[in-house]
């Protein structure tokens, strides 16, 4: 490698902070009913997050 002048890419590996200020939870209004009659009456999400070498990470949802 060292020849042919070839390098690793070595990541820090996440390492997850305690928060400072807690955060309340929130009532569940759902209750795991999904069902509407109407287009755009519930949404729902999720946050995946994904880890670029130039960039740091991203959080995509």
């Amino acid at each position: 490698m060292k020849e042919l002048g070839v390098k690793s890419i070595i990541c820090k590996k996440f390492k997850p902070m305690p928060l400072k200020n807690k955060i309340d939870s929130k009532k569940n209004v759902l209750n795991r009913d999904f069902s509407t009659n109407n287009i755009n009456q519930k949404w729902v999400t999720d946050i995946t997050y994904i880890h670029t070498i130039k960039d740091g990470w991203f959080y995509l949802a």
